[in-house]
């Protein structure tokens, strides 16, 4: 059974989780558009993304989901975890990449 983000708003949380076949800015527009703009969203990078790389595609889709979160109602992750396979040098590039994402520009 597949829940519809706008089902999840009404029940009154905070933060939704979101994995990374969920578009984000799709996502933040049905939640607005349904009444919903406050909530904010947390995950969406593709795990298998940060496991097989390239370095370049990671950092591409890192500020492109940075980019569509805003600066507003945003938490960073992976959809469904790390996985075990992963590079550490992988993990540590995601991670810096958030830490330096200008959000002003």
């Amino acid at each position: 059974m597949r829940v519809s983000l706008e089902s999840l708003a009404k029940s009154g949380a905070d933060v939704i989780s979101i994995d990374h076949t969920i578009d984000l800015a799709d996502a933040k527009k049905r939640l607005a558009a349904a009444g919903y703009p406050t909530i904010g969203l947390q995950g969406n990078l593709d795990p298998e993304i940060l496991r097989d790389g390239p370095p370049e595609k990671i950092l591409e889709k890192t500020k492109e989901i940075l980019a569509a979160a805003g600066d507003t109602g945003h938490v960073m992750n992976l959809g469904h975890g790390i996985e075990a396979t992963t590079p550490e040098p992988y993990a540590a590039m995601f991670v810096d990449a958030v830490h330096e994402y200008d959000h002003s520009a």
